[in-house]
């Protein structure tokens, strides 16, 4: 298995996976590649599609860890589709834990790129994207700014982790793909005008499909659901929207109608610095203490409002 001071854009694409949508059990790990993130919605050609699209990734774990990767599906209500890999290395193990991730559970609750960030070039970084976009980056035509005119890639990722969201705007920032928007998992976010709608509905980073092309999917299928998202975009608009990097100087942000005051602002189920109210996401990286939030158009907002 690749040692902990060599990781190579192969290692970084499967840290990717296992981030995005491992599991350690027992006897094994599970990494589910969910349903509802696919480009299509066909029920039918569903196990063929998996099988022709993961069968390319077996074999690349199965070499980096030394250990056996099968693709699995099981046709339910919703099907439920991933790769089992067994026996557990406990050189895998041993590697997460020099970054500061545990192997334990769902990794995708609570695992943090702080420490594994520094250690990975430009190209490792893209390929760690590429392989968290393949299990949790949508690109449905339904994740879209109101209209066909403006696509998306929405990156969902569950609302109990809060460290996952802004590491991974501040990773497609190393790279120079700005992220058009996240969605936190707050009530100020979600609410609209009822103050107390619910609203633990998970983060999700949005990324403008004309941007997210320069690092694109892993899986033949996730890149032609991209392309096929911006054949639309061009065909409504006339051309492929782009993003800035924040803070944005020229196309600036836009504020909507003023946030309710919801009941859950001050929840303890929210980590302490983003309790209380918001008026726009940027605000809410500027809790966390991100060094590119827009703090004086923020406060001009506050001054306004």
């Amino acid at each position: 298995m690749t040692k902990v001071s060599n990781v190579d854009s192969d290692f970084a694409y499967f840290l990717g996976l296992l981030i995005g949508g491992g599991e350690f059990n027992p006897n094994s790990i599970t990494i589910e590649f969910p349903y509802k993130r696919w480009a299509h919605e066909d029920f039918r050609i569903s196990p063929e599609w998996f099988n022709d699209s993961v069968s390319k990734i077996a074999p690349l774990v199965q070499n980096l860890i030394n250990a056996t990767a099968k693709p699995r599906f099981v046709t339910d209500h919703t099907p439920r589709y991933y790769i089992e890999i067994t026996p557990i290395p406990q050189l895998l193990s041993q590697t997460l834990q020099t970054y500061g991730i545990r192997a334990i559970g769902k990794l995708r609750e609570h695992a943090s790129l702080a420490s594994l960030t520094p250690t990975l070039d430009a190209d490792c970084r893209r390929r760690f994207i590429q392989g968290l976009a393949d299990v949790i980056g949508s690109c449905r035509a339904s994740h879209r700014h109101r209209s066909l005119a403006s696509t998306i890639i929405s990156f969902e990722i569950l609302g109990v982790n809060w460290n996952l969201p802004i590491q991974l705007c501040h990773l497609l920032y190393s790279l120079k793909v700005p992220v058009d928007q996240i969605l936190y998992n707050h009530p100020n976010m979600h609410a609209g005008s009822n103050p107390m709608a619910y609203w633990k509905k998970g983060h999700k980073v949005r990324v403008k499909a004309g941007d997210f092309r320069t690092v694109g999917y892993g899986l033949e299928c996730k890149r032609m659901g991209l392309e096929a998202l911006l054949k639309k975009e061009q065909l409504n608009r006339g051309t492929i929207s782009r993003g800035e990097l924040c803070p944005r100087p020229h196309r600036g942000y836009k504020l909507g109608p003023p946030k309710v005051n919801h009941v859950d602002e001050n929840s303890t189920e929210l980590p302490s610095q983003v309790r209380g109210h918001f008026i726009h996401f940027t605000d809410i990286c500027r809790a966390q203490g991100c060094p590119y939030a827009p703090r004086k158009w923020l406060d001009e907002q506050y001054r306004r409002h």
